[in-house]
């Protein structure tokens, strides 16, 4: 599963939903503050894991520092209050909050981090609508109980009568929704995972670019919905040597730096960068035209001549050769690549640590 921490974080989040709703509607244990208390730790354990599972599943996180202290204070408030839940009017309404308030609070902090998913595919759509329905369903529900605390009784002890029905409608609702976010929040999760496994195929472990099934992807799905795209074909000058001097984890080390010039210097620019293998790589720029190509390439090269290598190995200076073009994407890739790699070629014939191609 690599770093698919959303899995176990639903799967604690629903855990602990479970059994909130077990104690709930088994009446077990009777007593009521007892069984206020502990339901009360399951949905908060749940909130908090539920919208950790959410952000994690768009590779974001909640602030640690408060969360915990959301938590903390929560659990503390819902404790304290349950000792007098009995005698005490007031500890009901103390002991919903305790719950409610960092339901709410946990919940709308990861719909807002990943609202952008209501612009993504159907079924993140319909997800992220249940979702922010059943949300406002615990809205609902605060008003109610914060209107009387004796519907607590209808819930924790079965008691209930015709003035409390609507109550009773809304808490089926209620556990209905929470059924379908779950099974979707399942199914969003299970989609998440084959598309973190497909992409991880897809990337060099050494560098985290894309390798050559992340180019033949590029092809597939991606170049046919481009009318043009530029490539920079680069290689590193005299890399042989550097393994020779320095060894190879110092050479590694060298790819490992150049992949992150290159996405550093590139950070404000559409591109794929792709390790062909060993010293040489391929970036592709779909939204990038002549004009701006010689530019992007000449700075890249000269970037990399500047950049120093020291904090690497003592006498560490790295140039590359680059060789670039712009094409139409309704010709061969074929083609395409055969041409910058032959515009590569004369930059390293030519003496290296120079950029090739239009004229």
């Amino acid at each position: 599963m690599g770093k698919a921490v959303y899995l176990i974080e639903l799967s604690v989040a629903f855990a602990m939903m479970s059994l909130g709703i077990a104690i709930q509607q088994l009446h077990y244990p009777s007593v009521l503050s007892l069984n206020m208390g502990l339901s009360g730790v399951c949905f908060l354990i749940f909130s908090y894991f539920f919208a950790r599972g959410i952000v994690s599943l768009d590779h974001k996180k909640l602030n640690v520092w408060l969360s915990c202290s959301i938590l903390i204070l929560a659990l503390a408030l819902r404790f304290f209050s349950a000792r007098d839940a009995d005698q005490v009017e007031f500890c009901y309404s103390v002991m919903i909050l305790s719950v409610y308030i960092p339901l709410i609070i946990f919940i709308g902090l990861a719909l807002w981090k990943v609202r952008h998913l209501f612009f993504g595919n159907i079924l993140e759509k319909i997800w992220l609508l249940v979702i922010s329905v059943w949300f406002l369903s615990t809205l609902i529900r605060l008003a109610y109980f914060s209107y009387s605390p004796d519907m607590l009784k209808i819930l924790f002890l079965g008691n209930s009568n015709t003035f409390y029905g609507d109550f009773i409608e809304l808490q089926h609702v209620f556990y209905g929704l929470i059924l379908l976010f779950s099974i979707l929040t399942l199914l969003v999760a299970i989609k998440r995972l084959v598309f973190d496994i497909n992409r991880k195929s897809r990337l060099d472990g050494l560098t985290g670019a894309y390798n050559r099934l992340g180019l033949h992807y590029f092809i597939e799905f991606k170049l046919p919905k481009l009318q043009s795209f530029s490539l920079i074909m680069l290689d590193i000058d005299f890399f042989k040597a550097v393994n020779t001097r320095y060894g190879h984890p110092i050479g590694d080390a060298v790819i490992k730096e150049v992949v992150l010039l290159i996405n550093k210097h590139l950070s404000n620019v559409e591109h794929q960068t792709i390790r062909l293998g060993g010293e040489e790589f391929l970036i592709i720029l779909p939204t990038i035209v002549v004009p701006q190509l010689v530019e992007i390439a000449e700075n890249l090269r000269e970037y990399i001549e500047k950049y120093d290598f020291l904090h690497l190995a003592d006498d560490l200076t790295i140039t590359v050769s680059i060789g670039i073009g712009e094409y139409d994407a309704s010709s061969s890739f074929q083609d395409a690549y055969k041409d910058v790699d032959s515009k590569l070629a004369v930059a390293k014939q030519s003496g290296r640590n120079q950029v090739v191609g239009l004229v």
